[in-house]
């Protein structure tokens, strides 16, 4: 029996659907890095030495987060109406693209290191910076290939490739701690990962796709994804913003950068099931919006009740928990963690997927420099007086005042009230037991 029967076969046994598929993605992936980030902590190695692999993690994140965010939602809102032909032409282009946006970005950090290394971390230098570019390199290209199977409409391969990722990625950076190697050949197993997963996603590209260079489809891709890239450049400021300022205000000090990091965490389920959620429905709103709205308010119901009460019982027992699953040194990063759980809240609303899906991109982009401003000064403000913890609370009011933007400018310009995609009378009644949990463990 052939890879496609078996693939078909399933995907019917096991009703397999896209968005299941990717959250399951995106929780494996998400895992890895928690998974990762216990082992490191469990092992001989400092804290110091952790906040250096945080640092590579971050500034990889710093590098990538917008134009890759932008460009995938412009990918999902534009491949479903384009024709067969034009659909084939289109997934070898945009490949083309993300590997030339990742060469030039590679090229002007090692030409320009020592500026933008300051600017981004407050640092002149930073350990395994070699490495960093060459995993980088491999690596952000294959942030296409789960979206790619998305529109292929390949459910179970994106849930081999996200067991791939959830597996082998730890093991990578584990093994060479676990033999006593010098820190170093970690990180160069995430760059051989990353060419694992890049030859995964080269394949994919020569079997679906039709090696044709096309600039209109490059130009459209790009005018209808500027706002969503410029969007993503704002709103994903706000966490490299966070580290920053945490760096600066601390002197560069690694141990206070590996605190911050760890608790600057939301709760580990959130990122990966709303992502993922939001999406899998960006084709889907994008071609019928009163049944993917539907679709949105059943579906995010089911994660209210998976994920608020994971919230709750975390509020108040990661006070216990952070020594255990770490170690006593993260002790320090629970008031943050506290303060990042709440951002759940606001999580649990999806206005902008559904505004993304009506291409009202430029709307977007103008709230989030809203919120981009918001965090900034307050976090700056906070800092002062409250330390890491005002960095959160800078974070948490802005998140916060941009989802009621996005939801006001969703209601009053193209009628979709907050109820079409959310379950009020639940919604509140969880944010009211989080909030009250928060209240009981800070008193």
């Amino acid at each position: 029996m052939s890879f496609f029967l078996i693939h078909k076969h399933l995907v019917i046994i096991l009703k397999w659907s896209n968005t299941k598929s990717l959250q399951i993605f995106h929780l494996l992936r998400q895992g890895a890095l928690i998974v990762t980030s216990i082992l490191l902590a469990k092992s001989q190695l400092t804290v110091a030495d952790i906040g250096a692999y945080e640092l590579v993690l971050y500034l990889g994140y710093v590098l990538s987060f917008w134009w890759i965010t932008g460009l995938i939602q412009g990918l999902l809102t534009t491949y479903p109406r384009l024709l067969e032909t034009e659909q084939k032409q289109f997934i070898f282009n945009v490949y083309l693209l993300f590997l030339i946006i990742s060469i030039l970005l590679i090229a002007m950090l090692f030409t320009f290191s020592n500026f933008l290394l300051a600017l981004l971390t407050g640092q002149t230098q930073i350990r395994f910076f070699e490495i960093l570019l060459f995993f980088a390199l491999l690596n952000f290209p294959t942030y296409l290939l789960e979206n790619f199977l998305l529109l292929q409409n390949k459910p179970v391969e994106i849930l081999f490739y996200g067991i791939f990722s959830f597996v082998v990625q730890p093991f990578a950076i584990m093994l060479p701690v676990w033999l006593g190697f010098d820190f170093q050949w970690s990180i160069v197993g995430l760059a051989v990962v990353a060419g694992l997963k890049h030859v995964w996603l080269l394949v994919n590209v020569w079997q679906n796709s039709v090696w044709i260079f096309n600039w209109k489809l490059i130009k459209g891709l790009f005018v209808l994804s500027a706002p969503l890239i410029l969007y993503a450049l704002l709103g994903g400021f706000n966490v490299a913003f966070d580290n920053w300022l945490v760096n600066y205000h601390y002197k560069g000090d690694s141990a206070q950068f590996a605190i911050f990091r760890y608790g600057a965490q939301e709760l580990p389920l959130t990122l990966a099931l709303t992502n993922a959620l939001g999406t899998a429905l960006l084709p889907e709103l994008a071609k019928n919006l009163p049944l993917a709205l539907a679709d949105l308010k059943t579906k995010s119901l089911k994660l209210y009740h998976v994920l608020f009460p994971l919230a709750i019982g975390l509020v108040l027992t990661d006070r216990w928990l952070f020594p255990l699953v770490f170690n006593p040194n993260f002790v320090a990063s629970v008031p943050v963690f506290n303060v990042f759980l709440l951002i759940l809240i606001s999580r649990m609303v999806f206005a902008r997927p559904v505004l993304v899906g009506l291409q009202a991109n430029r709307e977007v982009l103008v709230i989030s420099v809203i919120e981009l401003i918001l965090n900034g000064l307050i976090s700056f403000i906070l800092v002062q007086y409250l330390g890491i913890v005002g960095v959160a609370i800078g974070t948490l009011v802005a998140y916060t005042v941009e989802k009621i933007l996005l939801c006001a400018y969703l209601w009053v310009r193209f009628g979709v009230p907050v109820r079409a995609y959310t379950n009020v009378r639940w919604f509140a009644f969880y944010t009211v037991l989080l909030l009250a949990a928060y209240v009981w463990t800070a008193w």
